[in-house]
């Protein structure tokens, strides 16, 4: 029995964690239906301070300003000058010739053009690629990025 509610209280705690509506205290529809009694199937109550609420929501709206999670990209142009613009696209012209199907991402911030590629949640991941465009690009480097999330397979 013991195991059983070990295995099952992960399972419940990320559900109620992530249910928590964005106004303070309102539960998010997960909760109302994890709440809902129905005969022959027991029930389910949900207590929490207004703090814990208060601090899933602050996270909740953290997350939602900027989607995607913590991860790795491979930097392989960082230039500044007059034709930093039109050297960034045409080096992501030849990256996406070169190696299609790896994302690629220009990024100007003020006064530095750069181009990144790949969505990595490793370092690891994003050393594979590094070592097949070293070759190409002897300048590029692994920056730690908010990426976007990996497809679900």
């Amino acid at each position: 029995m013991r195991k059983f509610f070990l295995t099952i209280l992960p399972i419940v705690s990320f559900f109620w964690a992530f249910a928590q509506s964005t106004d303070g205290g309102n539960p998010l529809p997960i909760v109302t239906e994890l709440q809902r009694s129905v005969i022959g199937q027991g029930s389910i109550t949900i207590n929490q301070s207004d703090a814990i609420t208060h601090l899933q929501n602050i996270r909740y709206l953290h997350n939602a300003k900027s989607p995607g999670m913590e991860g790795f990209r491979i930097r392989i142009f960082f230039e500044i000058g007059q034709f930093a613009r039109k050297n960034s696209e045409d080096v992501m012209r030849a990256f996406m010739e070169k190696y299609p199907g790896i994302p690629i991402y220009q990024n100007y911030q003020n006064p530095y053009w750069k181009i990144s590629v790949g969505d990595y949640r490793t370092r690891e991941e994003a050393i594979k690629l590094y070592n097949q465009i070293v070759k190409d690009y002897p300048k590029a480097f692994i920056i730690p990025e908010r990426i976007n999330f990996p497809p679900l397979e």
